[in-house]
């Protein structure tokens, strides 16, 4: 979630922003290959304008992934293949991520959701199920509304929040210490991602990769996606009306049980950084517990699935229940 990025840039990570996209020149770019067995296309929404679209093949019907904030389609790498046994499984980079096109427009919630649409379209999915991770419940929701002709059904990966609401409470948060050198970003593709297991989950290298620009030698540069592009995406938000969503829905929360569960650097953090994180896991708690009874009040048919300790990142910290879940849910008629 976007509240949590930005306290990984102001204390070392957690669901850090992974800035995005691989340009690597030379014997470097050509020594590692994504290991994930995807198809890569990228599909123009407009002109000049083409998104990173990934395929996993399988057979079924037709399931689209959606990253959250910060992430690209490679965060469902290990995922993907293995929901690939029972379905079609494709994932979509927005725009301004990864290897998508960085216009310098058209990071609003309408265009995204257009998006949306048009890769959906040119992929030939005429009616596909919905699967997001974080932000991606404001584009999924609005989607919905916006094409419920397109839409099978829809699931929330811990992305059925208020992300108004809690951008607000973001303002809430202590200012936490400054990160100290060890934790900042350095060294090879596989230093960093040893980083991010610590400090937030394990991710899959290649998105690690996707995420960052790493020079000819394997140096890691600098994230590929500006600042004024992240900005952009947060404000997208709007509060959500799940009630007029008419697809059936299926929501997946992380209920954390400790600071850690929340923030996975906490372990090895200082007292003052600690003291800064308990502040903000007190916030979040209440504020977590009434949106779960929010969205239970709007949708009172719809599932919902409490995973205790999981992490933001549910898909990786929990995979095979949420799998379990999710092809549970979908077979359902």
């Amino acid at each position: 979630m976007r509240e949590w990025n930005r306290i990984c840039r102001s204390s070392g990570n957690v669901l850090a922003v992974l800035l995005l996209t691989l340009s690597l020149p030379g014997v470097f770019a050509a020594e590692w290959k994504d290991p994930s067995k995807h198809i890569v296309r990228f599909i123009e929404v407009e002109p000049g304008v083409k998104l990173e679209a990934l395929d996993w093949g399988g057979s079924g019907e037709p399931v689209l992934l959606l990253s959250g904030h910060g992430d690209t389609g490679h965060v469902f790498d290990d995922f993907a293949p293995r929901l690939a046994g029972s379905f079609r499984v494709f994932a979509i980079t927005r725009r301004g991520f990864g290897a998508s096109a960085q216009p310098e427009q058209g990071y609003d919630l309408a265009n995204l959701v257009k998006d949306i649409a048009r890769v959906a379209e040119a992929l030939k999915l005429e009616r596909v199920h919905l699967a997001g991770h974080s932000i991606a419940g404001d584009e999924m929701t609005r989607f919905a509304l916006t094409y419920p002709e397109k839409v099978g059904k829809v699931i929330y990966l811990e992305a059925a929040y208020d992300r108004v609401e809690a951008q607000r409470l973001e303002g809430r948060f202590p200012k936490l210490p400054a990160s100290s050198p060890e934790a900042r970003e350095s060294g090879s593709p596989a230093a960093v991602r040893a980083l991010v297991a610590r400090t937030e989950i394990r991710m899959p290298e290649s998105e690690i990769r996707a995420t960052r620009v790493f020079g000819p030698d394997g140096q890691y540069l600098r994230p590929v996606t500006p600042e004024a592009i992240i900005r952009a995406v947060a404000t997208m938000v709007e509060h959500p009306d799940y009630g007029a969503v008419r697809a059936q829905i299926l929501a997946i929360y992380a209920v954390y049980r400790t600071p850690a569960d929340l923030i996975a650097r906490y372990k090895t953090a200082g007292p003052a950084t600690r003291q800064g994180l308990d502040q903000v896991f007190g916030l979040w708690q209440p504020f977590a517990k009434a949106q779960r009874e929010f969205f239970r009040k709007s949708v009172p048919q719809a599932r919902v699935d409490e995973i205790h300790g999981a992490s933001h990142y549910v898909f990786i910290s929990h995979r095979d229940r949420v799998l379990r879940d999710m092809r549970a849910f979908l077979q359902t008629h």
